[in-house]
């Protein structure tokens, strides 16, 4: 059964979570506009909370020698989170950890979405090759990899700062992470002239 969520396009059973981590952002109001300012001195701007839905993978990885079967070492926890519109993994330096959100808050982010988004299959292939890519770096020729999930694929609500604003000469926006501070430039005009980057 789908649900009419957002805009208007269905949300299949296989896109819907249960209990959705909502994260808190670490990084303050006053710092996502700290971030703005550095880019546009002078500017004038006004900052919004927004939650971005991810996939997250929480995965056992461990490596065996070329002559044994088993699993050698106790290995390691990865957490990989996937963005659920865009498809693209990053591995987490973090557990996503925060209160559950309601499922309907999911469903409605991914209903608002255009085009088809990754399947939580894709997700989980996704979260895993990125994991085998760190860890083939550190084996040596001939060890096997054993990645498992800890869990369940879960849905994480990753927030993140949309800032707007402008000077004189320039109005822009900017997204900025909510957890670490790192900003992107999603749009600047000049003059009447507006680029849109990305």
């Amino acid at each position: 059964m789908s649900a009419e969520i957002g805009t208007g396009h269905p949300v299949g059973p296989d896109l819907q979570v249960e209990d959705p981590v909502r994260m808190e952002p670490h990084v303050t109001t006053a710092e996502a506009l700290a971030a703005f300012q550095r880019k546009l001195p002078g500017a004038v701007a006004e900052a919004r909370i927004v939650h971005h839905p991810f996939w997250w993978a929480a995965l056992d990885v461990r490596t065996r020698g070329f002559f044994r079967r088993g699993a050698a070492g106790p290995g390691q926890r990865m957490d990989v989170l996937v963005n659920a519109v865009s498809g693209r993994g990053m591995i987490a330096d973090f557990t996503p950890r925060g209160a559950s959100a309601d499922p309907e808050e999911w469903s409605s982010l991914i209903g608002e979405q255009a085009g088809p988004l990754p399947s939580p299959g894709a997700a989980e292939r996704t979260a895993r090759s990125l994991a085998r890519a760190k860890v083939v770096k550190t084996v040596k020729l001939g060890m096997g990899i054993d990645i498992t999930p800890a869990d369940g694929l879960r849905g994480v609500l990753k927030p993140n700062w949309i800032v707007t604003g402008g000077n004189e000469k320039h109005s822009a926006t900017i997204l900025v992470d909510g957890l670490d501070g790192s900003h992107y430039i999603v749009r600047v005009d000049k003059a009447g002239r507006s680029r849109e980057i990305g």
